[in-house]
């Protein structure tokens, strides 16, 4: 998966003003926990945090949540392990869940995933989410502010046959960006990654090719999503009429693709308006 949260999410706790601004600076696993298992079956994992030397000690904690994205994926949710019915939060069992890290030291979590007996074919996921505990007795002085870290990765379990299916249902240019819309019909996620064409009538090469950065395409709540490309400057994109193709790579041993024939409109600064 596209990793969640993968960037350090933090969130500002006002203290008291001269201190200086304070963050956990720390490595951890980035790359999804990919398990592909049978019904009932038991599998582990670990997950590993190592808290740089100049740290002090510090205190996280460990526990799984459910996650989906808005349809434009401007927006991530996160929920309780079983909001959603492909979930596979409720199969983790975390070990330890709190634990205090020494500077240059290692947390190690293991996660134990019992799939359940009656789960159905496809492709479950959730998220292991770590997070920064503040330390109820630092006394830091002045007034500033204590950043908490917090980090997550995508857990994903494939149980029985994986159908993998996709249609795209529309392609177009909005505010200098490519947009292709796509529903997934599959029962498990789906990883989306491809390019646009920008082809002029009558000729055999694109002007542009845009490519669309690696994504994912859930089966609920919403199984369907809309992926964008920002276009290429407009000396190398410029204004016209376009056979626009849309090459989608979902994971299978094909593409599927679209055509369009539009209009690429680029803006014109609100600074050259003005000199002209």
């Amino acid at each position: 998966m596209t990793n969640l949260r993968s960037v350090l999410t933090v969130c500002g706790l006002v203290l008291a003003a001269s201190a200086p601004v304070h963050a956990t600076s720390f490595t951890a696993t980035l790359t999804s926990i990919k398990i592909t298992a049978r019904p009932g079956q038991v599998q582990t994992r670990e997950f590993h945090l190592t808290l740089d030397k100049a740290q002090l000690k510090t205190r996280f904690k460990a526990h799984m949540e459910d996650w989906w994205r808005s349809e434009d994926g401007a927006q991530s949710f996160y929920d309780e392990p079983g909001t959603l019915t492909r979930s596979c939060g409720r199969w983790v069992t975390l070990n330890p869940v709190e634990v205090d890290v020494l500077p240059g030291e290692t947390m190690t979590t293991r996660l134990t995933v019992e799939v359940s007996s009656e789960a159905e074919p496809g492709g479950y996921w959730c998220v292991l989410t770590v997070d920064e505990l503040p330390d109820p007795l630092a006394v830091l002085e002045g007034v500033g502010i204590r950043f908490l870290a917090s980090v997550s990765v995508g857990v994903f379990v494939n149980v029985g046959e994986q159908q993998r299916a996709a249609e795209i249902t529309g392609v177009e240019i909005l505010n200098d960006s490519a947009v292709v819309k796509l529903r997934n019909d599959g029962n498990t996620p789906l990883a989306i990654e491809g390019r646009f064409e920008f082809v002029k009538p009558g000729a055999t090469e694109p002007t542009a090719v845009v490519p669309l950065i690696r994504n994912l395409l859930l089966t609920q709540p919403i199984r369907t999503g809309a992926y964008s490309a920002k276009l290429p400057d407009d000396t190398v994109l410029p204004s016209g009429r376009y056979l626009v193709r849309a090459i989608i790579d979902y994971g299978v041993d094909h593409y599927i693709g679209t055509q369009r024939e539009m209009d690429v409109v680029r803006s014109v600064p609100i600074f050259a308006a003005k000199n002209n």
